[in-house]
């Protein structure tokens, strides 16, 4: 049978009134009605609670089992909890005249776009590019100071010519002198030939040093100043013979290329390869 919350109260009073307790009740049966009132509506605003957190949890992923427990009576009602991961937490209730916040929808992942990284992980040793054209060694600075010494001779004194063949081409030889088979003399320099020069010279052979006095140059761009390995880049075949290079000019003749100690020329004279006479 239900009873309306006046008929409560009545009750209350009569049951409170009747002389049988022995003593009259210092209770309230207003206030008794009042707090069964607030036990009964937070009591239903725990179970709508417990259901709409159950409703959130739901959504977001993990389900447990907790309890709510009634500070006022001690009653137990069942409800649920989120476990994230493999942590777990309480889920704090609101408290009455406090609005449950709203259900927020799950959050998608984003959709990146990964681009495929390089690898710069080599699994054996880098091979260096290849060359699209072949590496040149430096160009050889040649020599072009002072006259010309070529393989033949010295301007029109030339190697062979006789003792009257050299004198009709560069005048009376000065200073000649006469040392065994070989004769040497000091050629001045004329309209054909560049600068004075020194020679050696036999009857069979003719003759067979010319020796310049100044600065001389061969076409290959060897003169003063020129290292040692210019002399061997132009000249292949070249030997060492005490401070000089002998370098090969034609199948008759030679360059005989005095250095210096840090081996750069100082000087350079022509020979014929068979001979006998001094370098003068």
């Amino acid at each position: 049978m239900n009873m309306s919350e006046e008929d409560v109260q009545q009750k209350l009073r009569d049951l409170f009134s009747d002389e049988r307790l022995g003593a009259g009740s210092t209770l309230n049966p207003e206030t008794i009605v009042a707090g069964a009132r607030r036990r009964r509506r937070r009591r239903q605003l725990m179970q709508t609670t417990s259901g709409m957190a159950a409703a959130v949890i739901m959504v977001g992923g993990g389900l447990t089992v907790f309890t709510i427990h009634d500070r006022d009576n001690g009653a137990a009602f069942p409800g649920d909890q989120l476990t994230m991961g493999a942590a777990s937490s309480s889920l704090p209730l609101p408290g009455p005249g406090s609005s449950v916040p709203p259900e927020s929808p799950p959050t998608q992942p984003s959709e990146t776009t990964s681009t495929p990284m390089h690898s710069t992980a080599s699994d054996g040793p880098v091979k260096p590019p290849k060359s699209t054209a072949a590496t040149k060694p430096p160009a050889q600075g040649k020599v072009t100071t002072g006259s010309l010494l070529t393989a033949a001779g010295f301007g029109k004194l030339r190697l062979g010519m006789s003792e009257s063949e050299a004198e009709a081409t560069a005048g009376p030889l000065r200073a000649k002198e006469v040392r065994g088979t070989c004769t040497y003399g000091y050629a001045e320099g004329t309209a054909v030939v560049p600068g004075p020069a020194s020679v050696s010279l036999t009857e069979a052979e003719g003759i067979t040093v010319i020796n310049p006095s100044g600065t001389v140059h061969t076409p290959e761009g060897i003169g003063v100043g020129s290292t040692e390995a210019d002399i061997l880049a132009a000249y292949p075949g070249t030997t060492k013979d005490g401070g000089a290079y002998v370098a090969p000019a034609s199948a008759v003749s030679a360059y005989r290329i005095s250095v210096a100690k840090d081996g750069s020329a100082v000087s350079i004279l022509l020979t014929s390869n068979n001979q006998d006479c001094q370098f003068s």
